[in-house]
């Protein structure tokens, strides 16, 4: 199962590292570990209960701040890069700025500030991805979180499903498919599209996987800044921004789909091998009794999956015939 590094592969921590994006270029990132956490954050960031309490963390965090005290999130175990602008525009500038540093991690991960987590759960995170040689995924959303993709609420009976789309809103990358995305970033001010986008460059189906045994809680309503920055820079709407990326690119939204899963029994299920019924069962069953009145919810998470079922079942029924 994943695990977490031992506190012998620990180096002390470097002193506070502060400053703005247009000087970021020669500030150099710790290095401490092999994992790395990017956080847009604001004033009423969460991130700081990430590093909190008294377990070791396998991963270093820049803090790229967009608010404006200068005494906010100083600390001698992060780094603080301080720009504006909405969340994948900048990250897109600071992701070329520090590419020599990011070239010595094989994870990095890019959630929104309203995610609440700790240490534990962000190592596990990316324990898993290094151990299954994810190339992108994110971590499923608990019961109580504000989503807007029922397919990414955690999954009672998984640790980890494959899928083919994974949200904006916490993203992790393996190094190699990061250089592959990172010029995408700057693609539009909202984001919007680039879950549909990244997963048509994946060509294992088993690459991609939303966490099960790491879930997160997002703690805000969907929106926020990003869509005010979006509407003030030109009228555009994340909708609009959404339908121009796919008709640049000549793709299509994509709803997710479960195309396999390990389950709780570490049983490696995959729809390509003809294992869509048992996944449907698993799937439905890990959403009770949390969701057993919401059955719109699971109209949504089932549909595509059930579809799914349909040229297998008429193959079977063709070879019994």
């Amino acid at each position: 199962m994943p695990h977490t590094e031992s506190a012998d592969n620990l180096n002390p921590s470097p002193p506070p590292r502060v400053a703005d994006q247009a000087s970021a270029a020669v500030l150099s990132l710790p290095k401490q570990h092999k994992n790395l956490v990017i956080v847009r954050a604001g004033d009423s960031s969460l991130h700081e209960g990430w590093i909190s309490g008294a377990e070791n963390r396998n991963w270093d965090i820049v803090v790229n701040y967009f608010g404006h005290d200068p005494h906010k999130f100083r600390r001698e175990d992060l780094v603080r890069i301080d720009s504006v602008g909405p969340k994948w525009s900048a990250l897109h500038k600071l992701v070329q700025l520090l590419r020599s540093d990011i070239a010595h991690y094989d994870f990095v991960w890019f959630p929104d500030d309203d995610l609440a987590s700790d240490v534990q759960t962000v190592n596990r995170i990316f324990s898993f991805c290094r151990e299954l040689h994810l190339q992108l995924a994110q971590p499923a959303l608990s019961l109580d979180s504000f989503v807007s993709y029922p397919a990414t609420f955690v999954n009672a009976s998984f640790l980890l499903r494959f899928t083919n789309f994974i949200e904006i809103m916490a993203p992790v990358f393996s190094r190699q498919f990061l250089e592959r995305c990172a010029d995408s970033f700057g693609e539009n001010l909202s984001g919007y599209g680039l879950d549909s986008l990244w997963p048509t460059w994946v060509a294992e189906p088993d690459k991609i996987a939303i966490l099960d045994a790491c879930p997160v809680r997002h703690t805000r309503p969907v929106g926020g800044p990003n869509y005010k920055a979006v509407a003030a820079a030109g009228g555009k709407t994340p909708m609009d921004e959404l339908e121009a990326l796919l008709h640049k690119y000549g793709i299509n939204q994509r709803l997710p789909l479960t195309l396999g899963g390990i389950d709780r029994a570490g049983r490696v299920l995959l729809l390509s091998a003809g294992h869509a019924p048992e996944l449907a069962e698993l799937v439905l069953k890990g959403y009770l009794p949390a969701l057993a009145n919401h059955g719109e919810v699971l109209a949504q998470i089932l549909r595509p999956l059930l579809r799914s079922c349909a040229p297998i079942n008429q193959t079977q029924a063709a070879a019994a015939s």
